[in-house]
């Protein structure tokens, strides 16, 4: 049965590298004056990168591919040495100066005192995302319908209602949490359990987001956007066909969704829009610094910025 689930694994990851790659090389979108407000940071080191996370405008943080992490201070992107050479998948903050990044084979990483530490849990599947409440409130889930929680001691596996591949786990408060997956999987944590949730889709989801408890999206392959409110999910609509692969939302409640082919759908007065976008490649990874910067990456080993709001980097 592990052979089997492996098998699946692999098979589901080709298919999402062979989907990333898809349109890389359509046709080339004709320069715009937006153009000139993407800032492009190539990397020290080829890396895709997964996820992007910021504690400011001048402090954020990058993990991918090949045990890569890279750290921002400001002005550049450097990269900091770690125990690992697994992929990197996604990171979240605990504490102001304390973060956990997880990855494949069960890979969980603790920042702390200035230094990335490896946290040996006994599992091997891979986990695809976590979030974090509070320094002793944590959540991860991943392959094999896997979902760990963190209580400020140390990570304990909890029960899920079905086997699937969860890939983001997003909370809004203790008693509510959410993780989406593989044929359009939904699962919510009411603060006891987790339970299976009404999909309107069968599509894959791979990016998740809530505004408030009573407000969330979901986003997946072909062009898949779902909109919880009103106690329910149900589709919106979408106008592109592209994989979707994430979603963000920043503190004005402008909102954000990147995926396939460099594709950017900004959320304007209710409809979902596409913008231009610094790459044709596949973006993994979408969110904003504290000043409203965009900041945007995937394939390719660069990370973009659009908009110049700090005062140490100028147009």
């Amino acid at each position: 049965m592990i052979d089997l689930l492996r098998s699946l694994l692999f098979l589901f990851l080709i298919i999402l590298c062979l989907a990333c790659s898809r349109g890389d090389g359509r046709e080339e979108r004709k320069p715009t004056d937006t153009d000139n407000l993407w800032k492009t940071y190539s990397l020290p080191h080829y890396r895709s990168i997964y996820h992007l996370s910021f504690i400011s405008h001048h402090g954020g943080w990058a993990t991918g591919e090949r045990g890569g992490i890279f750290s921002y201070n400001g002005s550049e992107w450097m990269q900091i040495a770690v125990p690992t050479k697994e992929q990197l998948f996604a990171l979240s903050f605990s504490g102001e100066n304390k973060c956990y990044t997880v990855g494949s084979r069960g890979t969980v990483l603790l920042y702390s005192d200035s230094q990335w530490t490896q946290e040996k849990l006994g599992i091997e599947w891979d986990i695809m995302d976590l979030f974090f409440l509070s320094e002793g409130e944590g959540w991860a889930v991943g392959e094999n319908s896997i979902i760990l929680h963190y209580d400020g001691k140390g990570w304990k596996e909890c029960s899920a209602p079905r086997i699937g591949y969860l890939t983001r786990v997003f909370f809004t408060d203790m008693n509510n949490g959410w993780t989406v997956g593989n044929n359009g999987l939904i699962l919510h944590y009411d603060g006891n359990d987790w339970r299976e949730i009404n999909s309107p889709t069968e599509e894959n989801l791979y990016g998740l987001y809530f505004i408030s408890a009573q407000e969330g999206w979901a986003v997946g392959s072909a062009g898949t956007i779902l909109h919880y409110q009103h106690r329910q999910w149900s589709l919106y609509p979408s106008p592109v066909e592209n994989h979707l692969l994430d979603i963000h939302f920043d503190f004005e409640n402008r909102g954000w969704i990147v995926g396939v082919s460099g594709v950017i759908l900004e959320y304007q007065e209710g409809r979902w829009i596409e913008m231009p976008s610094p790459s044709k490649k596949a973006l993994y990874t979408v969110t904003t610094d504290d000043e409203g910067n965009l900041w945007v990456s995937g394939k390719g080993g660069k990370i973009f910025r659009y908009g110049f709001k700090t005062p140490d980097q100028k147009p």
